[in-house]
């Protein structure tokens, strides 16, 4: 008979684990949004706090000025790329262009990934004369190993910390 009721709570729990599903990339969202209006009012102690380490070398360089006199970036959606988030945004001072910004998880935190955002909005621009480039290009062909080049390798192999 404990069987029963037992068996009446299964569907209440997963309801409740199906209805949070989504709360991971509202996190994001959330965490995107909060940069986005740290940058917006120069606040230069809430961007460090919601980018990541190798990111917030760039904060003396954001553009605060155009950032603070420009719309805020409309949110478009998010997707889940591995264990990172990727914010599609449009950007209404560009016309509409989109944009995609990566939002990861560092320390425990949700925070907003400068880098590997730059690496996702990143166009090739071919440049001129990049034909012409194409046979200056230097060629690198296979050679025997000198003793020279076996030392620098043992010198390298000594310097390593052991395993």
């Amino acid at each position: 008979m404990r069987v029963l009721p037992t068996l009446l709570l299964v569907p209440a729990v997963l309801a409740a684990a199906c209805a949070d599903r989504d709360a991971p990339s509202r996190a994001a969202t959330a965490a995107f949004s909060a940069f986005q209006q740290a940058l917006r009012t120069h606040d230069e102690h809430g961007c460090r706090r919601l980018l990541t380490r190798e990111s917030a070398v760039v904060i003396p360089s954001l553009p605060w000025d155009s950032a603070a006199s420009s719309e805020p970036l409309c949110i478009d959606g998010v997707s889940t790329v591995g264990s990172a988030f990727h914010v599609h945004v449009r950007d209404p001072n560009q016309g509409g262009a989109p944009a995609t910004f990566v939002v990861v998880r560092e320390y425990g935190e949700l925070v907003v990934d400068l880098v590997a955002s730059a690496a996702c909005n990143a166009v090739e621009v071919p440049s001129e004369g990049a034909a012409e480039a194409d046979f200056r290009r230097e060629e690198f062909e296979p050679r025997e190993l000198t003793p020279a080049d076996y030392d620098r390798i043992r010198q390298h192999e000594l310097s390593q910390p052991k395993r």
